[in-house]
């Protein structure tokens, strides 16, 4: 009877530890959306969604300061949720208003551009690269699909190691036995998220109608350049208003290059020309 018991327990366990894996790491189909009409306006309607690094004002404050400098008015939004991983930034778009971190407000207003800020809660829980570039490709192609232009930071070099080694044991156990499922044992590494989903961008054509910012540009070395760091998995406001700038300066180039009567005061960050800017690279 013990024995029994015991076996219909285990069982029990499996079952619920198997159906959490699936909740967590399941590819869902895309949401259905609906199309809506673009009203244009003198104001740059901005939208910041991701994780912890989107949330707060702070960035907000900064994008927004830094295209006054350069004569252009804004009307940023934004919705952050720590510890997202892409699955839930993704779905967090169609959630219902009023329901904690919902960002549907992102694709009913009047948006010209999206700014998607995600990847170190991916690499911290071990989702694994294809889940990042499969999520991370969902979101850029329903921001399409309402006309919205996504402004796509690529995954950002933070403290990896540092970050890892601070979880608990039962969350390093999960993500050992997760990595054997979904990499064969490998723990991965930062570039392996960027080059899976530069891949799929490529493929599936849709960097050709986003602004790619390689976060490379803000930072390519963590342990280099911790000043740009709060912690290992944040930046500081230096980072911040460095990362911001960076953002700002792809927006504008799109600007010009789409209508050449970009404010004159643009002039001179739009004719710096940062490299590629619809290119990822492996270090980016």
């Amino acid at each position: 009877m013990r024995i029994k018991l015991l076996l219909l327990l285990t069982g029990v366990l499996l079952i619920e530890f198997g159906y959490y894996l699936y909740k967590r790491y399941s590819f869902e189909p895309r949401h259905l959306s609906r199309h809506e009409i673009k009203h244009k306006n003198n104001i740059l309607r901005i939208g910041i969604i991701g994780d912890s690094w989107a949330s707060g004002t702070t960035l907000d404050t900064i994008i927004s300061d830094e295209f006054l400098k350069h004569g252009l008015k804004t009307e940023i939004i934004s919705f952050g949720e720590p510890e997202a991983k892409t699955k839930q930034i993704y779905d967090n778009l169609y959630t219902n208003p009023g329901t904690p971190y919902s960002s549907s407000e992102i694709l009913h207003h009047n948006l010209d551009y999206c700014i998607v800020l995600a990847g170190t809660s991916d690499a911290a829980g071990e989702m694994g690269a294809k889940f990042y570039a499969y999520y991370c490709s969902l979101i850029i192609g329903d921001l399409l699909k309402n006309n919205i232009e996504p402004v796509f930071v690529t995954m950002p070099d933070f403290g990896f190691k540092e970050t890892t080694d601070s979880l608990d044991v039962l969350q390093k156990a999960r993500n050992e036995v997760v990595s054997l499922i979904i990499d064969n044992g490998s723990t991965g590494s930062l570039d392996d998220y960027r080059k899976q989903v530069n891949q799929l961008l490529k493929d599936t054509h849709l960097q050709d109608s986003t602004i790619v910012v390689p976060f490379s540009m803000v930072c390519d070395n963590y342990k280099k350049h911790k000043i740009l760091y709060r912690n290992s998995g944040h930046l500081s406001t230096i980072g911040k208003q460095k990362m911001g700038k960076l953002i700002v300066q792809y927006i504008l180039n799109q600007l010009y290059r789409n209508n050449s009567t970009v404010p004159s005061g643009s002039r001179d960050i739009v004719n710096a020309k940062p490299k590629a800017p619809h290119m990822l690279s492996s270090g980016s």
